[in-house]
């Protein structure tokens, strides 16, 4: 007998969920895109805050710079609150633990991250991370050679990524002419190089894929749990930039490069050399063998997703 209201997208209300307003129209990445969109992500917190007041559990998932700020407030008032996929107080922000604290449970996908939020009397569960459950399916059957392109949901992550993937299909097909490209990639963006073009089906680019260049992300771990070899680029506004090299603590940017504790995936930040990623594409290619051992060990340190039960069990009177 559950109503679900929420804030999300089209999946979201497929599976029944009444949209108090869509995640894209607040969707950034970086301090200054942020501030560019504020009156917006305003406006919307009220709203959705106003629907979580009428209703009996708030779940937060993920996108702390909205949703615990929310979370907290609605604790104020007496709401029962769980928090989804924790900010990662461990790479910045740890004083987002007290908050994390005041909350009737959290859950979180990443194994180590249990004990570390226990240790400071928030109530953690592991529940195991949802991207596990869920398989690519090829698209096509490639030739010698496939590459696919993924560069990111956000407009703000396609719009500065999108031109620097283009010059390093470029390079790498300079390098080695018998390349396929396939891109996932939002219809408005015309793409002016001999590829494939698939919209929205970023897991099955990375499945069909025998190397894949990704916004730094989920799309990363997606492409360490189909076995695919990832370049790993990330790249803000000048302001963002120089802020998050102040705030960030962690050595990697990317998940599978932190859950393994080492550099299996290149990472690219910022300063993007197009000819040296084409060369690293293709020296992925060779060593993909080498390489699945290491991911193979990041499905299992995931597994198993058990969300919806734990969730139950944190809200059952």
């Amino acid at each position: 007998d559950f109503e679900f209201w929420g804030l999300g997208g089209e999946h979201l209300a497929a599976e029944g969920v009444g949209l108090v307003a869509h995640y894209g129209d607040i969707a950034v990445v970086g301090f200054q895109e942020a501030l560019r969109r504020l009156g917006k992500i305003g406006k919307v917190r009220e709203k959705v805050f106003r629907r979580a007041m009428e209703s009996d559990v708030f779940l937060a998932v993920d996108f702390p710079g909205f949703n615990l700020p929310l979370a907290v407030s609605l604790k104020r008032y007496g709401k029962r609150v769980v928090y989804y996929i924790a900010p990662q107080v461990w790479a910045w922000g740890k004083w987002r633990v007290r908050q994390l604290a005041r909350l009737d449970g959290v859950m979180v996908v990443f194994p180590f991250e249990e004990g570390f939020l226990r240790s400071y009397g928030v109530r953690a569960r592991f529940v195991g991370h949802p991207a596990v459950k869920f398989r690519g399916k090829p698209l096509f059957k490639g030739k010698e050679l496939t590459v696919g392109f993924l560069p990111g949901s956000r407009e703000e992550e396609v719009r500065r990524l999108f031109p620097r993937m283009l010059r390093i299909a470029h390079e790498i097909r300079r390098i080695y002419p018998r390349v396929e490209f396939v891109f996932s990639l939002p219809r408005d963006y015309p793409l002016p190089i001999d590829a494939v073009r698939v919209e929205g089906r970023g897991r099955d680019v990375i499945s069909s894929s025998d190397v894949v260049v990704v916004a730094s992300g989920t799309a990363a771990l997606e492409a360490a749990l189909e076995e695919t070899p990832a370049v790993v680029l990330y790249a803000l506004s000048e302001v963002s930039w120089w802020i998050g090299r102040l705030v960030v603590k962690t050595k990697h940017i990317s998940l599978p490069n932190i859950l393994l504790g080492e550099g299996v995936f290149p990472e690219h930040v910022q300063h993007i050399n197009p000819r040296r990623i084409a060369r690293e594409v293709l020296e992925l290619s060779e060593r993909r063998d080498e390489l699945v051992p290491k991911m193979r060990r990041i499905r299992d340190m995931l597994s198993p997703d058990v969300s919806a039960r734990t969730f139950v069990e944190l809200i059952r009177p």
